[in-house]
C-alpha cells in the first residue's frame, strides 16, 4: 500500500493516534452516501453481517473470537448497511457496526441454545441487524429519503421482523422457516402459497454465489397476505404476537434444484408489477456480497493488516470500505449510466492521465479521444491499467478496476511530479548519467 518507510510511518502513526476517532472516519463516509442519495426519493439499504480474521497470535491487540465454536480464529465481527440507488448502483455505506466477541464459553450446543433462548434480544448479535437499519433510516430520513431494508434469511427472526415493523420503514425480507399463521387454523404458510394463482413468471439475473457463477433465471411468483404467529416462549417472550405482512414465494421454472427463495415485506404485493418489484428489491443483496469479497479478499485486502490495536484496526477497515466502495460503484456506473460524464466520479488529474495513457497505447489511425470521455470509457481505461484485456472476458470486474485505481493513482503523481520538476532540469532520482 505504502512503498516509502516514510509513508508507511505516518500511516501507523494517523491510525494508532488517539486524536483520530473511528466514530468521525465513519461520520465522513456516511455523509457522503447521503449526499449520493439525494433527489433519491428512495434507496434500498441493504444489512448483512460479516467478521474480519486477523492475526493476535498471542492475544495483545484485543481481538475476540471468530467463526464457529469448533474452529476459531481472532478478529473483529461487522455489520454494514449498503445504500443501493433503485437502478442497482451503489452508493455507499450508510451505517457500520464493529464489535468484539467476548471469550467462548466452553458448553455443548444444547447448552448453548438453552443460554441463547433465554438471552434477551439486545443482548444477541442479530440485534445489530435492526440497529444498523434503524441507524441508516435515521440518517437517510434527515434529508427526506426513505429506506427500503434488505435483508438475507438470517433476519427471519421474530426480533428483527418486528423492530423493522416499528422503524415503518419498508422492507423485503429472505424467510427460512415455514411459520406457523394466525389464525391457527389457517395452514401453513408454504401451503398457503401453494395454493395461491401465479402472478406471473420474470426473467432475472442472479449473481455469483460461491461457486455458482452468475446467471440468467426464470422464476414464478405467488403471494399471500398473512399474519406470522410468534408464539408464547419463555421468560424472554411472555406472550403470542402477530405479524401481519405479505409472504412471496419465488421459485425458479423448469429447473431441479432452482431458485427456491420465500420473502417477507411489507409492501402490498397484489399484481405482477408488485411482484416483479419485491423480487427486483431482493436482488440488489447481491451488491453487499461483492463490496465484502472486495473489501475482505480484492485488493483492498483489509484482513492481512497488521496493526497494533483494535481502534486502529477499525480506522483502516473503514476507510478501506470506502475505497471498495468506490470500486464497486464505478463498476456498476459504468454498467447502468455508461454516457454518464466521467467527471461525476473521476477527478479531472485521474481523467488527464487515463487520456494520456491512451494516447500512449492508440494505434495511428484510431480517431480522437473524447475532450471528456462516459463513465463507461473511463472506466475501461482504468480496467486496462489493472490487466483487462478487453470484451471478451466480460466487462471490467473489481478485481482489475482495484489494480487499475491503484495504478492510476500513481500515474497522477508521476504527472504531478513532472510538472513540479523546473523546464530544463531531469529529477536527481532518474538522471542519465555515462
Amino acid at each position: 500500500m505504502f512503498d516509502r518507510a516514510r509513508e508507511r510511518e505516518g500511516a501507523y502513526d494517523f491510525l494508532e493516534s488517539p486524536h483520530v476517532r473511528p466514530e468521525a472516519l465513519a461520520a465522513s463516509v456516511f455523509n457522503a452516501t447521503v449526499a449520493r442519495a439525494q433527489g433519491s426519493g428512495c434507496v434500498y439499504v441493504v444489512v448483512d453481517g460479516s467478521a474480519l480474521s486477523l492475526t493476535d497470535e498471542n492475544g495483545a491487540k484485543g481481538f475476540g473470537p471468530v467463526g464457529s465454536p469448533n474452529r476459531e480464529v481472532s478478529g473483529l465481527k461487522v455489520m454494514n448497511a449498503l445504500a443501493v440507488a433503485r437502478d442497482g448502483v451503489p452508493l455507499g455505506l450508510v451505517d457500520q457496526i464493529f464489535w468484539n466477541r467476548p471469550a467462548t464459553e466452553t458448553m455443548t450446543r444444547a447448552e448453548r441454545v438453552k443460554r441463547n433462548a433465554a438471552r434477551p434480544f439486545e443482548d444477541k448479535e442479530t440485534s445489530y441487524f435492526v440497529e444498523a437499519a434503524k441507524s441508516a433510516i435515521a440518517r437517510l430520513g434527515a434529508e427526506c429519503i426513505d429506506a427500503w431494508v434488505i435483508i438475507d434469511r438470517e433476519a427471519d427472526d421474530r426480533n428483527i421482523l418486528l423492530g423493522l415493523h416499528e422503524a415503518g420503514c419498508r422492507f423485503t425480507i429472505r424467510g427460512r422457516w415455514n411459520r406457523r399463521l394466525w389464525p391457527s387454523s389457517e395452514p401453513s404458510l408454504h401451503a398457503l402459497l401453494e395454493a395461491e394463482p401465479s402472478l406471473g413468471q420474470h426473467t432475472i439475473e442472479i449473481g455469483r454465489t460461491g461457486r455458482r457463477a452468475a446467471r440468467t433465471a426464470v422464476v414464478d411468483v405467488r403471494a399471500a397476505q398473512v399474519i406470522l404467529r410468534f408464539p408464547a416462549r419463555g421468560p424472554a417472550y411472555p406472550r403470542q404476537e402477530g405479524l401481519r405482512l405479505f409472504a412471496v414465494r419465488v421459485r425458479e421454472v423448469g429447473v431441479t434444484d432452482g431458485l427456491d427463495w420465500l420473502l417477507y415485506t411489507n409492501v402490498p404485493v397484489i399484481s405482477a408489477e408488485h411482484a416483479h418489484a419485491i423480487v427486483e428489491s431482493y436482488q440488489v443483496r447481491w451488491r453487499i456480497e461483492e463490496f465484502h469479497r472486495t473489501w475482505k479478499q480484492g485488493e483492498c485486502n483489509v484482513e492481512d493488516a497488521q496493526l497494533r490495536s483494535e481502534p486502529a484496526l477499525i480506522k483502516w477497515a473503514t476507510l478501506m470500505s470506502a475505497v471498495a466502495m468506490r470500486i464497486e460503484r464505478l463498476k456498476y456506473l459504468s454498467r447502468k449510466k455508461p454516457d454518464a460524464p466521467a467527471s461525476s466520479e473521476f477527478a479531472l488529474e485521474e481523467i488527464e492521465a487515463l487520456k494520456l495513457d491512451q494516447r500512449r497505447r492508440m494505434k495511428p489511425k484510431r480517431t480522437r479521444l473524447p475532450e471528456m470521455p462516459s463513465m463507461r470509457e473511463a472506466t475501461r481505461w482504468a480496467a486496462e491499467l489493472g490487466g483487462w484485456t478487453g470484451e471478451r472476458n466480460g466487462p471490467p470486474g473489481s478485481i482489475t478496476l482495484a489494480r487499475g485505481l491503484e495504478r492510476l493513482g500513481y500515474l497522477v503523481e508521476g504527472i504531478a511530479l513532472a510538472r513540479s520538476t523546473p523546464a530544463g532540469s531531469t529529477p536527481r532520482a532518474i538522471s542519465r548519467r555515462t
